[in-house]
């Protein structure tokens, strides 16, 4: 077991879009971190490999299955093994695989949803939450989205229930994760409008055309957005950015 790294990461869903440029922007600004990057696949994450590659020693692709209680508690275990401790846990990975109107919703993807992108943050905090106690300081990040908030956008014409809805539940998450736990920085974290696959399929399902509309207006390099929120997260403290809905521009966003 090292306990000799200034600081150990765990980001989900590091495999592609803002998952896999949050990891190279950890590497690449701190050289005494480990980055635990947690992946479906690992056998299809050539891009991540290709970090490994360049910052060996440093990154360990671990396969990772949102909300499989099991495989989270074999990583928690794989991490108390070699390090002990866990000091920044992002949990990135979601799906958003369905916008269309509220009262067309299949029930199933409503419920999938809800499973990765709640239930899988959920069993994440709760695999970690022994090896976060160990942290001189804490922090237990989920990655959420302006979609979540209840007034930021509701004026736009984008079908995104299922996504919205899945987001605003894991903030509520979040925010009660703030406050069971005053030794913990937990806030939900918004990186803004990135051009990923998830977006660039969105935008294919998105008959009213507002979902390019506000890519073409707000939307960031995934690469930009990453450092700023890797910045937000390394700056936050208990008593500024903890249990707020932070956007990486270290704007707070309304629920």
């Amino acid at each position: 077991m090292s306990t000799s790294l200034s600081q150990v990461y765990f980001v989900s869903g590091a495999n592609r879009g803002i998952g896999l440029a949050l990891v190279s922007a950890i590497a690449s600004k701190h050289i005494d971190a480990f980055v635990y990057a947690g992946v479906r696949n690992p056998c299809k994450a050539v891009e991540l490999y290709d970090l490994v590659a360049k910052h060996p020693s440093r990154i360990e692709v671990v396969e990772y299955i949102s909300s499989d209680g099991c495989g989270n508690q074999e990583i928690a275990d794989r991490i108390q093994y070699r390090h002990g401790r866990v000091d920044v846990v992002i949990a990135n990975a979601a799906i958003s695989k369905y916008i269309g109107p509220v009262s067309q919703i299949p029930i199933e993807e409503f419920q999938d949803h809800f499973n990765v992108n709640v239930g899988g943050p959920l069993i994440l905090f709760q695999s970690m939450l022994p090896l976060l106690k160990q942290s001189q300081c804490p922090k237990f990040i989920p990655i959420s989205s302006a979609a979540a908030s209840l007034t930021a956008y509701m004026d736009i014409p984008i079908e995104y229930t299922c996504y919205g809805v899945s987001k605003a539940a894991l903030n509520w998450l979040a925010r009660k994760i703030h406050f069971e736990n005053p030794w913990l920085i937990c806030f939900p974290l918004s990186p803004g409008v990135v051009n990923t696959d998830m977006v660039k399929q969105n935008i294919m399902m998105d008959r009213s055309g507002a979902l390019a509309a506000l890519q073409t207006e707000k939307e960031i390099p995934v690469e930009t957005a990453a450092r700023l929120a890797i910045d937000i997260i390394n700056g936050s403290s208990r008593e500024k950015e903890s249990g707020e809905f932070m956007s990486v521009d270290g704007t707070r966003i309304s629920w």
